[in-house]
């Protein structure tokens, strides 16, 4: 009886690593911080419109040196990396595109170890409103077109 138990005690033992060291072989995490230097944004002034001055921007996002367009926006834009915003939590590289106040942001975000990339709202607030970046969902292709 003292072998079988031993016996079923090594196997479960040997069982579990090899179960472990398949899950640790399949299941890689992000390495996200060599990711950020893996995307360029670019921007391309569009100009004004003659009713409203409002500026338009072409955006695109380059990543690993594949240019992915990403459509026009209303407002200036400009990458979140090395300005005055921080980036958002989950985010390793973003762009706002900001007119009168309020305008869009896109962002990669990591998410359970796969990248995606968002769309959200910009607002700077206001003496009783304090500013907000938030409700992204994810950017489908063609939608801001």
């Amino acid at each position: 009886m003292q072998n079988r138990t031993a016996l079923a005690i090594v196997a479960a033992a040997v069982l579990i690593a090899g179960g472990w060291i398949w899950y640790s072989r399949t299941h890689q995490t992000l390495d996200s911080v060599p990711l950020q230097d893996e995307f360029t944004w670019s921007f391309i002034d569009r100009g004004v419109s003659a009713t409203t001055s409002m500026p338009y921007t072409d955006v695109s996002l380059r990543i690993r040196g594949v240019d992915v367009p990403l459509g026009t926006y209303e407002g200036t834009c400009f990458a979140v990396a090395g300005s005055q915003w921080p980036l958002l939590r989950g985010e390793l590289s973003g762009a706002i595109c900001y007119w009168a106040g309020g305008g869009k942001e896109v962002g990669v975000f990591e998410e359970n170890g796969s990248l995606v990339l968002k769309e959200g709202d910009v607002d700077e607030g206001d003496a009783e409103h304090e500013g907000f970046r938030g409700n992204f969902v994810p950017l489908t292709r063609g939608q801001n077109n």
